[in-house]
């Protein structure tokens, strides 16, 4: 038996076990299914194959870990918010790339992750998703944060405790904002008056 037939085996085998008709429109059996039918064609096609194929040897080069994909689920966007939750909780936010770091939190909502999250719809899971990308993006300030937001509220859509969460955390970042804008105003007031009662007392 040819590589190719093969290949034509395992992806029957593969593709019937995982087909929507076959798992109830289960949306992980489709997710695996669509990985599956990606792969097959990959292997089939020439063009695809080699593109491929480069693209494995520039990981290697660049000792990027090869393995298999995971496909696209819920679990598998919650445990890229977490791990970036992590990374942001350990870094050095003096030095950190803030705006580079807000567009890797979009990207975590994307339009294609969006629309994973609504055809699964797992609302206890989105809500995690939520709660978990607000605690990312808490030290970062309101200005870079207005695509962000407008993202986690299409995330939300209609779900009203997300909303309310999504609503206080734009008050904090409101409130800390005014806050910001005051301090220094406030300080330099308080040490001008210091100096000036330093300086009339030190006249008598």
């Amino acid at each position: 038996m040819s590589d190719r037939d093969e290949i034509k085996r395992n992806y029957r085998r593969l593709a019937q076990k995982f087909h929507p008709d076959k798992n109830s429109d289960d949306p992980y059996s489709t997710a695996r299914f669509n990985d599956i039918r990606e792969a097959y064609e990959t292997l089939t096609q020439p063009a695809k194959k080699n593109a491929w194929l480069q693209e494995r040897w520039l990981q290697q080069v660049m000792h990027r870990h090869v393995g298999e994909t995971a496909p696209l689920t819920p679990y598998l966007i919650q445990d890229q918010v977490l791990k970036t939750e992590k990374y942001i909780s350990t870094a050095d936010f003096f030095r950190i790339d803030r705006y580079g770091m807000v567009q890797q939190l979009e990207a975590l909502i994307s339009t294609e992750n969006r629309e994973c999250l609504q055809k699964f719809n797992e609302p206890e899971i989105n809500r995690t998703i939520i709660r978990h990308l607000i605690s990312s993006a808490s030290p970062f300030p309101m200005s870079i944060l207005k695509e962000f937001i407008r993202k986690l509220e299409l995330l939300a859509a209609d779900d009203l405790e997300s909303r309310s969460l999504i609503s206080q955390f734009k008050k904090t970042l409101v409130a800390r904002q005014i806050k910001e804008k005051y301090t220094l105003p406030l300080i330099m007031l308080a040490t001008i008056f210091i100096c000036l009662v330093i300086y009339f007392t030190a006249r008598r």
